[in-house]
């Protein structure tokens, strides 16, 4: 169970926190539920429904703050939340944030956190000239999924040796070339699937990542030394150093759809082309729970 005191609201460049310890007192918080998207249909000459496909919608969640005032009189007071309420608003209002489509947010409720976007700013003024102020705040999610802490995993490149004698990974040369791969294990907590991101580091040649059992991702191209290739399976999109990258995922391989990771163990493979043996493979996953 989660704690219900504290929690923040992070974008970027920007973490506010509200609850214990800080001006927003945190008095009411009302988890929202996915409505559905159908397809459903009246049945002809007939009576009921013919079902069609069905989406979960993202829910609404509403956060009830109590904002007071400080000060030795009621004009201080006034002066006080006024000013707290405004940098709140500016917060909510998240300018920087509605200017990118698909930049979301990070909602924060004791240990869980909901991905979306802040929405609705809803002051009650009525106590203002005493000093506090009590917002409703509506923040819409992406779904319907609370997310725990990210588990990070990093995967070196270990280079296949051809020669006969063996040779420490550390040695800052390679026997026959510069193709090899590596395993780790990766382990996925939480109730329901997650979706992993990948960060490739190069430099490495037409690389590829496969978990096992589930699938294999194979990207053509090449990384520099100082050049990273992000995969979001979650929202469908390869970056190379925060800029689309299209053809890199090739067609030989899984879709990014393939790659939700039910709650479990998985060995994860990394590999392609790297004469220096110095590229890896960082692997990031937040465990994904269907409630508190």
């Amino acid at each position: 169970m989660t704690d219900l005191s504290c929690g923040s609201l992070t974008y970027a460049g920007v973490s506010f926190q509200f609850g214990e310890g800080t001006p927003y007192a945190i008095t009411n918080f009302k988890r929202g539920t996915a409505g559905y998207r159908t397809s459903d249909r009246d049945r002809v000459r007939r009576d009921g429904r013919q079902m069609g496909r069905d989406y979960k919608a993202g829910p609404s969640h509403e956060l009830s703050l109590a904002v007071l005032g400080e000060g030795g009189t009621r004009a201080e007071r006034e002066a006080d939340v006024r000013s707290l309420v405004r940098a709140l608003a500016a917060v909510w209002s998240a300018d920087s944030l509605r200017s990118q489509s698909g930049a979301v947010a990070e909602l924060r409720v004791g240990d869980r956190v909901a991905r979306g976007r802040p929405r609705d700013f809803m002051p009650d003024d009525s106590g203002l000239w005493d000093g506090t102020d009590e917002p409703v705040l509506v923040f819409d999610a992406t779904d319907d999924h609370w997310y725990g802490a990210e588990e990070a995993t990093t995967i070196r490149f270990v280079p296949v040796f051809t020669g006969g004698l063996p040779i420490s990974a550390e040695v800052p040369f390679v026997l026959g070339g510069g193709s090899g791969e590596s395993s780790y294990m990766v382990t996925v907590g939480g109730d329901v699937a997650a979706w992993p991101v990948f960060e490739l580091h190069g430099p490495i040649r037409d690389p590829f990542i496969e978990v096992v059992g589930v699938g294999r991702l194979v990207f053509t191209g090449q990384l520099a030394y100082d050049q990273t290739l992000t995969v979001n399976t979650s929202d469908g999109w390869v970056k190379r150093d925060g800029a689309a990258f299209p053809g890199a995922l090739s067609p030989a391989g899984s879709r990014l759809s393939d790659m939700a990771l039910r709650p479990g163990s998985y060995q994860v493979f990394f590999g392609g082309y790297d004469p220096t043996g110095s590229s890896s493979l960082d692997v990031r996953v937040a465990p994904a729970f269907t409630s508190f």
